[in-house]
């Protein structure tokens, strides 16, 4: 008995199913490349970033940072560091300015400007990368507080356990911008 042989296409039938998975597998990279960018700048994704690092403070392991309680030292070393800021308030709320440090986030490096008090602890992430978030947009992640704002052309987003304090610092980084002329922009707050 003879074996006998088809000839398809002129190319072995194996190698056309490894094409097709190659292929397949490309798709699929391509799909969670995309919906990873997709989920980058969504408000949602990013306030949950800074809502985890924000109990972080001053501690963990950043490898740069700044300890100070003047604004214009934190300031200038954030903007020796690349990131200019509009300026900030000495105090947020009851909380005093502490100082700044460069935290890694899931999806980017923000600057944290970090404020504590007795009983209050509130952050204002300066933000890199996209946000797709109205000037505004405010919601709870775990029960801690997030408020994006935009200013300076650089998206904040303002995190603190306590509405009042996050609240606090909007009025009080607002008097700091508008006493120096810097566009501050803040919508009507949206549920998140």
């Amino acid at each position: 008995m003879q074996k006998m042989t088809i000839d398809v296409g002129g190319r072995p039938l194996a190698t056309r199913k490894s094409r097709a998975g190659s292929i397949l597998l490309l798709a699929l990279g391509l799909g969670m490349l995309g919906f990873g960018l997709w989920v980058r700048g969504l408000p949602g994704f990013v306030a949950w970033q800074t809502v985890r690092d924000h109990s972080h403070g001053l501690g963990g392991r950043p490898t740069s940072r700044v300890w100070s309680s003047e604004p214009a030292v934190v300031t200038s070393w954030l903007e020796h560091h690349g990131t200019p800021v509009p300026p900030l308030p000495d105090h947020a709320g009851s909380a005093g300015l502490v100082g700044a440090h460069y935290c890694s986030l899931v999806d980017r490096v923000a600057a944290h400007v970090v404020y504590q008090g007795e009983d209050a602890s509130v952050s204002i992430f300066v933000l890199h990368g996209p946000v797709r978030a109205p000037s505004g947009w405010a919601a709870s992640v775990h029960g801690v507080h997030v408020h994006f704002v935009r200013a300076a052309g650089r998206t904040l987003a303002i995190v603190g356990e306590k509405e009042e304090d996050v609240r606090a610092v909007l009025r009080d980084f607002a008097t700091t911008v508008a006493a120096v002329g810097v566009a501050l922009r803040v919508d009507p707050p949206r549920a998140g």
